[in-house]
């Protein structure tokens, strides 16, 4: 089974999902059955131990429906194994602001040749229906090795860092990029240095060829950043849909 998001990114086709905040695999059985590309289970912000990460990442799995991602606490061999072991079909590592920082996370994310990841999961092929040799002669292609832009740092080595072999897509992280500027991320209107920031990205992301994605609070900047040139994107959030859901309930009910 080839990843259907890798897919959809290598045709320059959006893939959609939610950011999932809350720890609970009972969120991800039921968001896994909605019409969606993929869930991303947030292991850096969100209080997401290795037990509930396996299970959210297995919940969603078992619905057969959007792929299983995992936003890692930190880029490191032992986060994205745990995270790859327990059969997310790719990981997302956050603060990568060097050439030489994304090459080790593909490494980590791949088996040899490309990489140095290790083997031994019983449940890594899992999410792919995959037995375990299956999944030791496909993971390399099927398995999402992905790095977060979102630094005023990583804006001075976009080329090394899209550059990097097999590096399988670069996300935009705006609140983190925005605090690095020296901007507020919360603001209304997106201050200028921000939008040159964000072209930068998408020129180096074009020259190399590497889809992008990027962290979108709502659906209208979804669909905005896709028209930009944005294919990896949420729709929403579990946390913002909980919330703004039960506003809108309160206040209708008024």
């Amino acid at each position: 089974m080839m990843n259907p998001v890798l897919q959809k990114l290598r045709q320059n086709q959006p893939a959609r999902g939610v950011w999932m905040g809350l720890p609970s695999p009972y969120s991800a059985r039921l968001l896994a059955r909605l019409p969606l590309d993929w869930l991303m289970v947030d292991a850096e912000h969100a209080p997401v131990e290795t037990d509930t990460l396996a299970q959210m990442v297995a919940a969603i799995a078992e619905a057969r429906g959007p792929l299983p991602f995992v936003r890692l606490a930190q880029a490191s061999p032992e986060t994205i194994k745990r995270a790859l072991d327990a059969g997310a079909s790719g990981i997302v590592a956050p603060m990568i602001n060097t050439g030489e920082e994304a090459a080790q996370v593909v490494s980590w994310a791949k088996f040899p040749p490309l990489g140095t990841r290790s083997f031994g999961s019983a449940y890594a092929g899992l999410a792919f229906g995959q037995t375990m040799p299956e999944y030791l002669r496909a993971a390399n292609e099927q398995t999402m090795a992905a790095v977060q832009v979102e630094s005023a740092a990583a804006l001075d080595h976009l080329d090394a860092i899209f550059s990097v072999p097999h590096l399988d897509m670069a996300f935009v992280g705006p609140i983190d990029l925005s605090i690095s500027l020296g901007l507020d991320p919360l603001a209304e209107n997106p201050h200028p240095r921000f939008a040159e920031a964000i072209e930068l990205v998408l020129d180096a992301a074009g020259r190399h060829r590497v889809p992008l994605g990027i962290y979108c609070s709502t659906p209208q900047a979804a669909r905005e950043r896709i028209a930009q040139g944005f294919l990896f994107v949420n729709v929403t959030s579990d946390i913002g849909a909980l919330l703004n859901g039960v506003r809108q309930a309160v206040e209708e009910s008024q």
